[in-house]
């Protein structure tokens, strides 16, 4: 039997990426390999205090695109701990901008930045992906000039924190910013996720999440989400990762999701991996089958919002 939706189900594989950008393997993906999205995406853990993005501390990267930079923590009793001091350098006259709290650096395209650094910490790793809004990376190195003291770009350098939509339920989300999906949605959706818009991206064409999953059970029970089949106008990359620094390709867990209008066909997952759900196709539910350690999962959708479109559960047939 052919199977029309195998091709929206990719694993991850690690690879040292462009020369001079990172010191260790990420995954990495582009247009190429995500059906032709629109997106270049990496992720991987930073566990030194070299310079990154780029390794040379004299230059800086600038993109035809616009880019987010996006620095977590994997303690996954907090999604709001880094457990680091990070700095980065944004500007044609650069200012450095430090934070310790997870954080997303929004690059407008053409904007140079970097390099990235942990300046200190108390975990030893911390997470970190970057989403492209261009079907393949591609940057300038450009020589840094000398550094400025004005803060132009403040504006860029953003904490993690949930765009609170009209429609959530009180509690969904608390005043940190943190989303407690499990207790709303479904059992084994995020434990705790933080989820950004467009409208707090400085309008930029994508939403993104950062979110950790430990339960099995399905992901949207709720009478709002009916049988967990969805669709979306836009495209969407949901990346599954392991939180293991000394193994990028652990994952240590199970999960199904269902495609089709029809639910005709089941995928199942158990280690890194992306699942691709370009617009109009029909995806869910989703169900977690097995957890051996608490994983994460990241969403990148191509639109400000997060449209969706909930199809009525299927008839079931019981004998």
């Amino acid at each position: 039997m052919e199977l029309k939706y195998k091709r929206f189900f990719k694993p991850l594989i690690a690879r040292s990426g462009p020369t001079g950008v990172y010191s260790d393997l990420r995954f990495w993906t582009e247009a190429g390999d995500l059906e032709g999205l629109n997106l270049n995406f990496s992720y991987g853990f930073i566990k030194d205090n070299r310079a990154f993005h780029p390794l040379d501390e004299q230059k800086m990267l600038v993109h035809p695109y616009h880019e987010l930079l996006v620095f977590v923590g994997i303690d996954t009793n907090d999604v709001t701990r880094l457990g680091a001091e990070v700095s980065i350098e944004l500007g044609k006259e650069p200012e450095e901008y430090t934070f310790d709290r997870p954080t997303v650096v929004i690059i407008p395209a053409g904007t140079p930045h970097g390099p990235a650094k942990v300046r200190k910490s108390d975990m030893p790793v911390i997470a970190h992906y970057h989403v492209g809004l261009g079907p393949e990376w591609k940057a300038d190195f450009v020589l840094k000039k000398p550094r400025s003291s004005e803060q132009k770009y403040a504006h860029l350098v953003k904490p993690l924190k949930s765009t609170v939509l009209p429609h959530y339920k009180p509690g969904l989300v608390d005043e940190k910013g943190v989303m407690y999906a499990s207790a709303f949605v479904g059992p084994a959706n995020a434990d705790q996720l933080i989820w950004m818009y467009g409208r707090d991206l400085e309008g930029l064409d994508v939403n993104i999440s950062w979110g950790f999953y430990s339960k099995c059970g399905a992901w949207h029970k709720s009478p709002e989400t009916r049988g967990g089949a969805h669709v979306h106008p836009v495209d969407e990359a949901l990346y599954f990762v392991g939180l293991d620094p000394s193994n990028i390709y652990y994952f240590g867990a199970e999960i199904e999701e269902v495609m089709g209008e029809n639910q005709e066909e089941r995928y199942i997952i158990n280690r890194p991996a992306v699942m691709i759900f370009p617009r109009g196709v029909v995806h869910g539910p989703i169900t977690t089958r097995f957890v051996e350690k608490p994983y994460a999962m990241i969403i990148v959708c191509l639109s400000s919002g997060h449209e969706t479109y909930w199809l009525p559960a299927p008839p079931h047939i019981y004998i």
